[in-house]
């Protein structure tokens, strides 16, 4: 979150983002309750000072009476001072991350700004030509062809009618080659990432609370987050399932203190994820682009603040380096200040394949640089080299949203007799050339 300090020091510069980011959040509630509360706060801290001053000898009735009167107020002053300091934190938790020079203003899709367009007969497109909205939809490839879900279902790969008699509506099984798909994306990711120094690993997909907030996906997006109910779970604790391995892969370095020398910190892990996706019942909910459950390999990493936006460039890279080996038309756009994710986003990016036979762009995944927000919520610190302590900086990718990235595969690379040629880079890892 915003340091409170930065909040005092530069209010209009704070109200002045809030308005940029679309926030519904008051900035003068939020200096009232902080003010409140550092005068409750140093009333407490007085009467404790006074309490604490043992009287010499044998203290007197009107001593005692004294002491008993000032832990009475103190008392009543730390009851005050509690859901004051509750619902300043909680207004705090809401206040948007500051944003990036580089976020265009806007509400949506029609701001977004196109930063690279990449077809895989041609390479990128020019400069001249990108834009802002569906810009590129002009210059992409179309071609006729079937819906993924009844390609999958021709193909025996894909199956949404048994998933939706065992687990309900938003479910799927992935069968055979799509499975085996699934496998090859990994394997082929993983192995970049190994190279490049990344640390593999199997992390919780089940987390507390102070986990999620830690990251900023609660108190905003507690609404999309699975709760398991408390009677079942040990020592009746409170646990949440994940919709990323993000909160899993920054809580385990929650509360440590690195070394710079030791930054950055680069690691990934293969998640199963879930999602509640409420408010948004009846759009894309035909196959595997908007499911309750679905796999991703994240990449993630921590770092000082003079290379948070290297780091950003550096993994939107190895987005690229991915669609370009599997020979995908995409884009790569800037999320405008009403739509660039959760609150603790200092800029975003987002990938999407374009899927030739519906005409339109999927959104693969997002790339964000969260500057201090999240560190500072989950104490994650680093000393410089001059011994200094300081918040180390946050980036998170999605790497691959595996349903996703199966449906962009499907929609390109399918051929009319109704098969799927698998793209070449997997061919070593799926041991076969098409899909059939």
């Amino acid at each position: 979150m915003l340091d409170i300090k930065f909040i005092r020091e530069h209010p209009e510069e704070v109200e002045k983002n809030l308005k940029f980011r679309g926030s519904k959040i008051s900035l003068s509630e939020v200096l009232i309750l902080d003010n409140k509360h550092r005068e409750l706060l140093l009333q407490v801290e007085s009467l404790r000072a006074e309490r604490n001053q043992v009287p010499a000898g044998k203290p007197s009735p009107e001593q005692l009476e004294s002491l008993k009167t000032k832990k009475d107020q103190l008392n009543k002053l730390e009851e005050e001072m509690t859901p004051v300091g509750k619902e300043l934190l909680d207004k705090l938790s809401r206040l948007p991350n500051m944003s990036s020079p580089d976020m265009p203003e806007g509400k949506g899709d029609p701001d977004h700004i196109e930063l690279a367009v990449w077809l895989p007969e041609s390479g990128y497109l020019e400069k001249d030509k990108l834009g802002k909205g569906a810009n590129a939809v002009q210059y992409m490839p179309k071609k006729i062809g079937k819906h993924h879900v009844d390609l999958g279902k021709d193909l025996d790969i894909i199956d949404i009618e048994q998933s939706a008699i065992t687990s309900g509506s938003r479910f799927a099984y992935l069968k055979g080659d799509a499975a085996l798909l699934q496998y090859a994306l990994f394997e082929l990711l993983k192995t970049k990432l190994i190279a490049e120094g990344f640390e593999p690993m199997i992390v919780p997909v089940l987390v507390k609370e102070q986990v999620l907030f830690g990251t900023s996906h609660f108190p905003e997006g507690r609404d999309q987050v699975y709760e398991i109910k408390t009677e079942f779970v040990e020592n009746n604790s409170q646990l949440f399932l994940v919709g990323s391995s993000e909160p899993s892969l920054f809580a385990y370095y929650m509360g440590k203190t690195l070394s710079e020398k030791d930054l950055p910190k680069k690691f990934f892990a293969y998640t199963h994820c879930f999602r509640s996706e409420v408010g948004s019942w009846g759009k894309d909910v035909r196959g595997i682009k908007r499911v309750h459950q679905f796999d991703k390999l994240e990449m993630d990493a921590l770092t000082t603040e003079d290379k948070s936006r290297e780091m950003m460039e550096y993994l939107r890279s190895i987005n690229e380096w991915l669609m370009q080996e599997l020979k995908l038309p995409y884009r790569v756009i800037n999320k405008s200040s009403h739509d660039c994710g959760y609150n603790a986003t200092y800029l975003q990016y987002d990938l999407e394949g374009w899927l030739p036979t519906q005409g339109e762009f999927i959104e693969l995944g997002s790339n964000t640089d969260a500057w201090d927000y999240q560190a500072r919520r989950m104490n994650i610190t680093y000393k410089d080299s001059d011994n200094k302590k300081k918040f180390v900086h946050t980036v998170n990718d999605t790497g691959i949203p595996m349903g996703r990235m199966i449906i962009t595969i499907l929609d390109n690379y399918q051929n009319p007799d109704g098969s799927v040629t698998v793209p070449e880079v997997l061919r070593k890892y799926m041991g076969k050339d098409k899909i059939t």
